[in-house]
């Protein structure tokens, strides 16, 4: 499970336009979306707002396959990491009314925590992603426990036994654990759910009557469910994976009530003072600041996103243009960064990118029609060109495991030796490696596989099993 949070994508949009014009443009961003679908990229709700008029929206794919129901515009999406936006609201809130000080630290409201952190983190820095903590789901003991998860308080264990990655303000890093974190103190100083604060200070508020919060994913009426088409084979719904949200993501919502937020956000002070709105900004992930809210309407640009298997959603605003734009996708993390560069483009005049396959597939594709040697000697440049992100194992590990079962010895190997390499510590990549060799009939090159898997977890039983038989 990946979130990611963006500040560089930029949406530039035509000048004023005619009806003729609008339709032009209709017609392409339709074109557009008709050829994600069809290549299995997209599914959801785009939203496209000029000078607060909405100029285009649109809505494609299923909320429920197996069911056939479509999405529509009232259908509601997981929205991933943009979740962190709400959460830095509600504590600026509570920092507007004096209920807490952005340079308290962390101890003076939560327990359980290291002496170093608990001293030394303030709730500014676990806003700013600049705490040194990381991301609870990649640490030891998240796989065994996640399917137990119900609530933020599940989660503070594996953050509060996590070492810090550097000294709190020291560095930046992304952080989930941190926001997880921060939704802990939200619930601490109000003395209610991280939900139901949610709901009065923010959707209610706005009228944001299609959004809601579960502290993981669950199958709700009007919801889209999250399908896994990053994988091989047909797609799959994402419940059975208990994807966690516990305020760094957990957030539902429609574009419309999206648009509800960035409206208010850019627009007025129901939510928060505009200097509130400029700390907001003027994150160090962001590597643009601005020096006054002013100046941030007259030229300010923003984009914010959120994704996990299933769930990929893209906000962003160009005030420089008076130009929003909202993608919301059931389909697997980046395919609405995707669409939503290419109606970047289009609104830019330039001829977007062709669409290419789902990661996974794209690699697996690749193996076969160039070949293993080919894969092994290009394939930094095939996957910087494809736009396929190296930061995600599980690509690697869904096109790998279909080769095995293909048993296709020489790809798999050729897979796992770059697997392996990019991510040395996964333990099933070197286990995958192992049955590839075993395939081959390469027993003294299979045993070091599972002798690194083992090495890595020494309890590891399948490692264990493998060296036995060996």
């Amino acid at each position: 499970m990946k979130y990611c949070l963006l500040s560089t994508l930029t949406f530039l949009p035509l000048l004023l336009f005619s009806q003729s014009e609008k339709d032009i443009l209709t017609l392409r961003f339709d074109s557009l979306i008709s050829e994600a679908s069809a290549k299995q990229v997209f599914s959801g709700n785009v939203l496209v707002v000029k000078d607060n008029t909405i100029v285009y929206e649109k809505s494609i794919g299923k909320a429920d396959i197996p069911g056939n129901v479509a999405n529509t515009s009232a259908t509601s999406f997981q929205i991933g990491s943009i979740t962190k936006m709400f959460t830095r609201i509600l504590i600026q809130q509570l920092a507007e009314e004096h209920k807490l000080s952005l340079s308290d630290n962390l101890g003076k409201y939560l327990s359980g925590f290291t002496k170093e952190a608990a001293d030394n983190i303030t709730i500014q820095q676990l806003a700013d992603h600049t705490s040194g903590m990381g991301d609870y789901s990649q640490g030891d003991g998240f796989m065994e426990l996640h399917q137990s998860i119900q609530s933020i308080n599940d989660i503070l264990p594996l953050i509060q036994k996590a070492p810090l990655i550097f000294v709190p303000g020291a560095g930046k890093q992304y952080s989930n654990s941190g926001y997880v974190v921060l939704s802990a103190i939200i619930e601490k100083v109000t003395g209610r759910s991280y939900g139901s604060i949610l709901k009065e200070k923010i959707f209610d508020v706005l009228g944001m009557d299609h959004s809601g919060f579960n502290a993981y994913t669950k199958d709700l009426p009007g919801k889209a469910k999250g399908y896994t088409t990053n994988q091989m084979g047909p797609v799959k719904d994402n419940l059975g994976l208990h994807i966690v949200g516990a305020g760094d993501g957990g957030i539902y919502s429609t574009t419309g009530d999206m648009w509800k937020l960035m409206h208010s956000f850019l627009t007025d002070k129901k939510l928060l003072s505009d200097e509130s709105k400029l700390k907001f900004i003027n994150t160090p992930l962001f590597p643009v600041t601005y020096t006054s809210w002013s100046e941030f309407l007259q030229k300010g640009k923003m984009a914010l996103a959120g994704g996990a298997p299933g769930i990929s959603a893209l906000i962003g605003f160009n005030q420089e243009k008076k130009y929003s734009i909202i993608v919301l996708s059931n389909y697997d993390e980046r395919t609405a960064e995707e669409l939503g560069q290419r109606i970047s483009a289009v609104l830019n005049d330039r001829q977007p990118a062709a669409f290419q396959l789902p990661p996974a597939k794209f690699i697996y594709a690749l193996l076969k029609e160039k070949g293993p040697q080919y894969f092994l000697d290009n394939y930094q440049k095939e996957f910087r060109e494809a736009h396929v992100p190296l930061d995600d194992d599980m690509t690697l590990l869904y096109a790998g495991q279909q080769l095995l079962q293909d048993k296709n010895a020489d790809a798999a190997i050729a897979l796992y030796t770059i697997y392996t390499k990019e991510f040395p510590n996964i333990i099933i990549a070197w286990n995958d490696m192992g049955d590839a060799y075993l395939l081959k009939g390469d027993k003294e090159q299979a045993k070091k596989c599972f002798t690194q898997a083992l090495k890595l977890r020494p309890a590891n039983e399948r490692a264990k099993r493998a060296l036995q038989n060996l």
